[in-house]
């Protein structure tokens, strides 16, 4: 098998392994670069930086069979893997003509967790001493990885990452019983999280879930990533949403709405930037976040008591919990209340489209301009019917 047939199974197959965004040219190209257009994604750097990253599995050989996975062992599809040589012909180029700025390294188990963790890690060791690569690397290392392994990973990585795939370990005995949720993936995680304190893996460490696989609420999985954040000290919690395929068990279950891995990322963010408790968030009577409205808008519209609030009073906290204010429009209220007072909406036109939705939500001087309660909820219930249900909330 020549190198391009190689990477036209290999960097497809990457994709589901969540990053922030895809990067990628929408058009159609020929076979022979179709995999490139898959290949490139976003991924955060030392310094909180976007940039764009090779994404690639080493190789999609798997001896597990987990049930929602493509590349589970039991699944008849094309088998590939790079030599370290190979990866350094295939990224190398691509860094040296900008195309992208780094690379995210995953792989299948290919013999076991050990062999396949130390196979990626020759590559990328080779990238940094026979090449004299210096930049960004994104690892993702396989459950179970034995701690010298992680300690070679914190050694050669930038961010380290190791996908959780389920809330709880009762949730992974469902789709990867083969799995130990203690000692294959909390475990390695504790030990990559120690390294990491010691100024090791500068872009932190990362998990990702499989919204919908086990079938757990979305208060499951935020209760998790609360715990992972405060306890683990993880950087980021990824969310994809399951994918039904062909040859596994769960070929026929429903995929998961990609809105809900949307609200889930939402939810995530106003946990990390905002100051919301994981159990303020809006739940439905089954832990689900509504898919119909974003997690904020949703809780203020649950919570009239707390609005409106005055724009030329309220502090930094108060002002983030208003639909259509962000860490930067809060930020330049702030800086604008320094020069004088707002009155009228049309002061604010510097906040460009937040004004549309903040308005109902707060007083300018003591003057409101937004709709009152019962017309906001009529207005967001004509959108979808299940906004009527935020009365019971």
């Amino acid at each position: 098998m020549d190198l391009d047939d190689k990477l036209a199974i290999l960097s497809p197959a990457a994709r589901f392994d969540a990053c922030d965004r895809f990067l990628g040219k929408r058009r159609a190209t020929p076979r022979t670069v179709l995999w490139d257009d898959r290949a490139v994604a976003a991924d955060t750097d030392n310094a909180g930086r976007a940039l764009p990253v090779f994404r690639l599995l080493l190789s999609n050989r798997c001896e597990w069979n987990c049930a929602y996975c493509p590349l589970r062992s039991g699944n008849d599809i094309p088998r590939a893997a790079l030599t370290p040589d190979e990866l350094a012909r295939v990224f190398l180029p691509r860094v040296e003509r900008g195309a992208v700025q780094g690379l995210l390294l995953s792989t299948g188990v290919d013999g076991n967790p050990a062999v396949a963790t130390g196979r990626m890690l020759d590559a990328v060791e080779m990238l940094r001493t026979r090449y004299g690569y210096s930049g960004y690397v994104h690892l993702k290392l396989l459950p179970g990885a034995p701690a010298a392994e992680i300690e070679r990973a914190a050694r050669l990585a930038n961010r380290i990452s190791l996908n959780l795939e389920a809330p709880t370990a009762a949730h992974l005995a469902r789709i990867s019983p083969e799995r130990d949720w203690l000692r294959d993936l909390i475990a390695p995680l504790a030990l990559a999280r120690d390294w990491s304190r010691t100024g090791a893996i500068g872009a932190g460490l990362a998990t990702q879930f499989v919204v919908g696989a086990a079938g757990e609420s979305d208060r499951d999985l935020l209760v998790t990533t609360t715990w992972l954040y405060r306890d683990l000290a993880l950087r980021r919690v990824y969310f994809g949403a399951f994918r039904p395929v062909t040859g596994t068990p769960l070929e026929s279950r429903p995929p998961t709405p990609f809105v809900r891995e949307q609200r889930l990322r939402e939810a995530d963010w106003l946990l990390r930037r905002y100051g919301f408790e994981q159990q303020e968030l809006p739940y439905d009577p089954d832990g689900n976040l509504p898919l119909h409205l974003d997690p904020k808008l949703a809780w203020a519209l649950a919570h009239p008591e707390r609005f409106p609030v005055e724009l030329n009073r309220a502090d930094r906290d108060e002002l983030l919990r208003v639909p259509g204010l962000g860490p930067v429009s809060v930020a330049r209220i702030l800086r604008l209340r320094r020069e004088g007072r707002f009155r009228y909406p049309d002061h604010l036109a510097a906040l460009g489209g937040a004004l549309a939705r903040a308005r109902d939500f707060i007083t300018l001087d003591g003057r409101f301009f937004g709709r009152n309660e019962r017309d906001r909820l009529r207005h967001y219930a004509r959108r979808s019917p299940i906004a009527e249900q935020l009365t019971l909330w």
